[in-house]
Parts: C-alpha cells; sequence; structure tokens
C-alpha cells in the first residue's frame, strides 16, 4: 500500500504479510482499509482511490447494503469515508505496480515493513515511475 499527497509524493508506504486471506479482492480491501485510515490520520478532506480491482472499486462506491463474506470490511470503509471527498479510481496494473510489487513482498516475507515519507527499497524505482496524476473537476 502507498498513501500519496497531492502532488504524487510518498507519505508512507507498506507491505505487511496476510495470514489469512482468501483471495486477491480481499487482499485489496484489506489495503484499501488500511490507507483510507492513514489517510484520515493526516486530514486529507478527499481521499483518492487508485486501484486496479473495479470489484472492489465498485463496492465501496455503491450505496448499498454489500451482504457478500467482505461485506463487514466494504461497510468500514464506507463509515470511514463519511463526510469526506471519496474519488475511486481504476488505474491499469502497469499503472499499479508498485501497488503490486508491495504486495507480492508482503505476501513472500514473513514480515511487515513501513516507510515515512518514502518506499521500501525494493519499490523505490517503481513509486516514481507509477505517480499516475489525477485532474480533479
Amino acid at each position: 500500500m502507498i498513501l500519496r499527497n497531492a502532488t504524487g509524493g510518498v507519505i508512507f508506504a507498506a507491505y505487511r504479510k496476510l495470514f489469512h486471506c482468501n483471495d486477491a479482492l480481499e487482499a485489496e480491501l484489506h489495503a484499501i482499509l488500511e490507507g483510507i485510515k492513514l489517510t484520515i490520520e493526516h486530514s486529507n478532506p478527499i481521499i483518492m482511490v487508485q486501484s486496479d480491482c473495479a470489484v472492489a472499486l465498485k463496492a465501496i462506491s455503491d450505496d448499498s447494503l454489500d451482504r457478500s463474506a467482505y461485506g463487514h470490511m466494504i461497510q468500514e470503509i464506507k463509515f470511514l469515508l463519511t463526510d469526506r471527498v471519496f474519488v475511486p479510481v481504476k488505474v491499469s496494473r502497469d499503472q499499479n505496480r508498485v501497488a503490486d510489487c508491495l504486495a507480492n513482498f508482503g505476501w513472500c516475507e514473513d514480515s511487515t515493513t513501513c516507510c515515512l515519507g518514502q518506499p521500501p527499497p525494493c519499490a523505490s524505482d517503481l513509486a516514481v515511475e507509477d505517480c499516475n496524476s489525477v485532474i480533479l473537476e
């Protein structure tokens, strides 16, 4: 998971092993939830979530109650987004390589890594290349 400021600078980047994770959707929702929690701590009124998982973005954008196995996480994400401007942005996997790299390290390593102000060394080059600019209207 990588958290950026409005100019694309890295605020926080992290990976961790999810010991009980059923599929990619659950992993994506965990990353989004953790990212939103960290964003709220920085008091950003606009939260833009860039993800290559259209299903996750649709689930957290939808106003209906999600009764899936991940409904509790989706509900928590929606609650955290209350009174904030939420901008879901679907990006391609090619535009999301740093998050993919961090997820792979989290899956392979039995550790947690958190870096403030910069990505972990394993993703430093990708963090610069993957900075996707989005214009809010």
